[in-house]
């Protein structure tokens, strides 16, 4: 154990970790907020780390060749593990959220497997204010307006729904009725969600 704690052995997890582990970190903002467990994800930290360093050598050559953490070098590595690797982190997440580079490749006929795990967390990651038809298996229907007070789970165990206003719905071609109320729908008893634009 005292092996571990050496400063090399800490210098080393600090440089082939942690750039990884932050760039992971805010590109799962834009993901439903979860990240690999440790056990899984210490590959994917080691990787992305390698390749980030792969990618900054050239570009602060210097920092890395200084072997110095004093001064403007301590500046300059903490923007190397943890600036440069939040903003990198940003960057993949909009990149996710924005279909960049899926579709870029698409132009080029390659498809790829989109990176959001399930439709719920695809649409209410960016979820705009809209209308709502919500069906529940017992068939019964809310009528609703998902406004800026409402919530969607972003937990993949407990889908349950908060929609800020209810209306009653008289027949079609009629307008709603607010009821001046609010619902919030259970994990397990929403069958549909049916969105209008605003």
């Amino acid at each position: 154990m005292g092996d571990l704690l050496k400063p090399e052995v800490l210098a080393l997890f600090l440089v082939f970790t942690v750039p990884g582990v932050i760039a992971l970190f805010f590109r799962s903002q834009f993901l439903a907020g979860r990240m690999p467990p440790v056990s899984e994800g210490a590959l994917a930290y080691i990787t992305l780390s390698l390749a980030y360093h792969a990618m900054a050598f050239p570009l602060a050559r210097g920092i890395y060749t200084s072997g110095r953490i004093d001064g403007a070098y301590g500046l300059g590595w903490f923007g190397l593990l943890f600036a440069t690797p939040a903003v990198l982190g940003v960057i993949l997440g909009l990149n996710i959220r924005k279909g960049w580079s899926k579709a870029l490749l698409a132009r080029i006929g390659i498809n790829t497997i989109h990176p959001v795990h399930s439709a719920w967390d695809w649409r209410f990651a960016a979820c705009e204010e809209c209308w709502v038809i919500v069906t529940l298996k017992d068939e019964t229907r809310f009528y609703g307006y998902l406004g800026t007070g409402s919530f969607a789970s972003s937990d993949a165990a407990e889908r349950d729904l908060y929609v800020e206003y209810v209306y009653d719905f008289v027949e079609e071609g009629e307008p709603w009725t607010p009821r001046g109320s609010s619902v919030w729908l259970a994990h397990g008893e929403i069958r549909s969600i049916e969105y209008l634009p605003r």
